[in-house]
């Protein structure tokens, strides 16, 4: 058995033996905050877009998010009033801005920033699924800062 006095108060450890079972598991008598339910992030840690926004805030948030300029939404308007989802699409090009995807990845300058989003056909960035419209969003800026506005006339 072994004292200590520690702040004025003793403690009395005693080394007497084991104890015997049947155990009880302990229980936390201040245990952590429940986790809520955290912000959903897609590609590269960025947040999706919250719910209820109209297709072009939506459009709008993902824009801003990778950094395109803000005429890109008169072209989102202008190329699939600015829906990002299956059957929004010519006979090329898919999405918010109309990616010609299989063009841009036979681009050996664009091929490696498409890959970087995600990005390996058009059905990488063709649904309504949020983390489809963040890679249209990045592919997009991809295109925009390998050839600036001439792809979209």
């Amino acid at each position: 058995m072994f004292t200590f006095l520690i702040n004025g108060v003793v403690s009395i450890i005693c080394m007497c033996g084991g104890a015997s079972g049947p155990y009880q598991p302990a229980v936390r008598l201040n245990p952590p905050p429940p986790v809520t339910n955290p912000v959903p992030t897609g590609l590269g840690g960025a947040p999706f877009a919250p719910a209820g926004l109209s297709d072009c805030d939506e459009m709008n948030f993902y824009r801003v998010q990778w950094g395109l300029p803000e005429r890109f939404n008169a072209i989102g308007w202008r190329e699939s009033n600015c829906r990002n989802e299956d059957g929004v699409r010519t006979s090329c090009c898919h999405g918010y801005w109309q990616m010609w995807t299989a063009l841009h990845l036979d681009d050996h300058r664009l091929a490696p920033k498409m890959n970087f989003c995600g990005v390996f056909s058009y059905q990488d960035l063709n649904s309504d699924n949020p983390l489809e419209k963040q890679k249209q969003a990045c592919a997009a800026k991809a295109l925009y800062d390998t050839v600036g506005y001439s792809a979209w006339g």
